[in-house]
C-alpha cells in the first residue's frame, strides 16, 4: 500500500515541464556556466585555522584536533586516547615537499 502512494506522489514529478534557459543569469554568467567555472574561485594564498576538542568522561572519550595552513603549507595534531588508555599525540607537517608526522605515546 505504502509503494503505491508513493508512486502516486512521486510520479507527477516526472510529468513535470523541464526548466529552460538560465533564468535571470547576465551573459557573463551564462558564459561562464557553459565553461564551467561559474561560482569557480582561486585563491593565491589559502589560509585557515580550525581546533575541536571533545571529551566525555562517562564514556572514557578524548579528542582533540587543530590545523592551519598558510599558503601551502599544512601544520597541525590530533590527540586521542587509545582503548588501553595512552594518549596518543600526532604532530604532522605537509606541504608541496610531502608529508612528516611525529607520535608520542604518554602511557595511560
Amino acid at each position: 500500500m505504502s509503494k503505491l502512494i508513493l508512486l502516486l506522489l512521486v510520479s507527477p514529478l516526472c510529468l513535470a515541464a523541464p526548466q529552460v534557459g538560465f533564468g535571470d543569469a547576465s551573459p557573463d554568467e551564462i558564459a561562464q556556466i557553459r565553461a564551467g567555472t561559474y561560482l569557480e574561485t582561486f585563491d593565491e594564498n589559502p589560509q585557515y585555522s580550525f581546533n575541536y576538542k571533545v571529551a566525555d568522561d562517562v564514556e572514557q572519550t578524548f579528542m582533540a584536533m587543530n590545523e592551519d595552513r598558510n599558503g601551502d603549507q599544512v601544520t597541525g595534531s590530533y590527540q586521542y586516547v587509545d582503548p588501553f588508555g595512552s594518549l596518543i599525540i600526532v604532530t604532522y607537517t605537509a606541504g608541496p615537499m610531502g608529508y612528516s608526522e611525529t607520535r608520542e605515546v604518554r602511557e595511560g
